[in-house]
């Protein structure tokens, strides 16, 4: 068996070791060839963001291959994203993994501060496409968002350092297909696959997000805590919306917890409920006949955009707003 060993940075030049393990040749100082001896295909390696590259592995092995990644102090998660004809081995921290398109599992996050490697099936297609994450960039972006930072507490985690290991998506399973049959000699390949690779990782934290949202159980005491910044809300409709972090402190919560629990609690956002009651009150306003403008009833729910408030008002209730005004003062609506 011949042993492969290189190690992952954001950078290229965390390439040049495998480079030389395999004796390979470098094109365009993104592609290395596999040479004939060990297999045929090809390795590509090209930056995505800054806080991103991407991997793309498509060859065949002709001789039992160990690619071993040691670990290394950079910060990195590893998503691994296999469509290989079998299931492939990959071991971490003395665990071993199944991987393919057939068998076991297609996607895997690990920790690249701990040793790994990949066997790949001799004679068979193996196609895998890898992502190397920033942890501070994405935990910092999952601050903002219904799920925690990628950790064994939030997502299914079979051991230490693997933090995600299952099938994939329906949506990723077609992304990862769509640049099967490309040639990585296209110009266009490198954008593509650029493309590519962010659509996974959002088709990733958007499934992690439902999977977050159905297993939330709501006690009475943050159900309390949500219905009284719905209250809030509801009580303060001539004001303009409150941020979600001053709803959430007064609940007593993070902005994670809180779009999560108000999400699943009332089904809806409390952006949505604030902009909903705040139409049908100016719906009630109008019909009320005590307004002889229009742009009194919009200055006094804090809107400054005439133009901008009918149309909301048309998308809430199909109508122009101007319909509802008394027929003895209809002829003093303006639009100023």
């Amino acid at each position: 068996m011949k042993k492969i060993s290189y190690f992952h940075s954001l950078t290229p030049e965390s390439q040049d070791l495998f480079l030389r393990n395999i004796n390979g040749e470098l094109i365009n100082n993104k592609i290395i060839s596999i040479p004939e001896t060990i297999g045929h295909g090809h390795y590509y390696f090209t930056p995505v963001k800054s806080y991103i590259s991407a991997i793309y592995m498509d060859f065949t092995a002709k001789i039992p291959l160990k690619i071993h990644r040691y670990k290394s102090d950079n910060e990195l998660y590893i998503f691994h994203f296999d469509l290989s004809d079998e299931a492939n081995s990959i071991r971490v921290n003395k665990s071993n993994y199944k991987i393919g398109s057939n068998k076991g599992s297609g996607v895997l996050v690990i920790d690249n501060q701990t040793d790994s490697s990949f066997q790949p099936v001799v004679g068979k297609r193996t196609f895998a496409l890898r992502l190397l994450v920033d942890k501070k960039k994405l935990d910092f972006f999952l601050q903002n968002r219904p799920i925690g930072p990628i950790s064994k507490s939030k997502i299914m985690t079979p051991q230490k350092f693997v933090y995600y290991y299952n099938q994939i998506d329906s949506k990723s399973i077609l992304a990862l297909r769509s640049i099967m049959n490309k040639s990585i000699f296209e110009l266009s390949f490198d954008s593509y696959l650029k493309g590519i690779s962010l659509k996974l990782l959002a088709n990733f934290l958007n499934k992690q997000e439902h999977l977050e949202e159905e297993k939330t159980i709501i006690s009475k005491t943050d159900s309390q805590r949500i219905l009284k910044t719905k209250n809030y809300i509801l009580k303060n409709l001539h004001e303009p919306f409150p941020s979600i972090l001053f709803l959430a402190n007064m609940a007593g919560m993070s902005v994670t917890k809180y779009k999560i629990l108000f999400k699943k609690h009332l089904a809806t956002t409390p952006k949505k409920i604030y902009v909903k009651e705040k139409f049908l009150l100016a719906k009630k306003m109008i019909e009320s006949g005590k307004y002889s403008l229009l742009s009194e009833v919009m200055y006094e729910l804090n809107y400054y955009n005439l133009n901008y408030f009918k149309t909301q008002y048309i998308i809430f209730f199909r109508k122009s707003p101007t319909k509802y005004f008394p027929r003895n003062i209809k002829n003093k609506i303006t639009d100023d």
